[in-house]
């Protein structure tokens, strides 16, 4: 486990239940291992040991996750705006990435998994 969720939510504060987190957290770590072919494993333990970026950029990436869900969500209260124009009314939500930021291999935003390449591993 790259982080618990009580290490989680030190860094971020969400309503989520602790087993959806915990699912979250899996499947994330999952996909890192996979996305770098690098189990992380330390040679004299055998466990996993995480670098700090890695652990950094998992609290990044569930951030962005959980804001997003709050974002796209039905209530539209918890939308921020950018900015609003009372004649003819306009308003325009403040969003997080582009979808031109967004890498179409992973569907997370490039600022986050760039940290990954510096950890790959070549396949053969």
């Amino acid at each position: 486990m790259i982080i618990t969720v009580n290490e989680l939510k030190k860094f971020i504060t969400t309503d989520k239940n602790d087993t959806a987190l915990q699912a979250m957290l899996e499947g994330l770590e999952a996909f890192i291992v996979k996305y770098t072919n690098n189990d992380f494993k330390n040679r004299s333990t055998g466990l996993a040991d995480y670098p700090a970026s890695i652990k950094i950029a998992v609290v990044d990436i569930m951030a962005w996750k959980l804001r997003n869900e709050a974002l796209n969500s039905a209530d539209g209260t918890s939308k921020p705006v950018q900015s609003e124009t009372i004649s003819r009314h306009s308003v325009t939500y403040a969003t997080d990435a582009t979808e031109s930021d967004i890498d179409c291999r992973t569907g997370l935003p490039k600022k986050y998994t760039a940290v990954f390449d510096l950890y790959k591993r070549a396949r053969f």
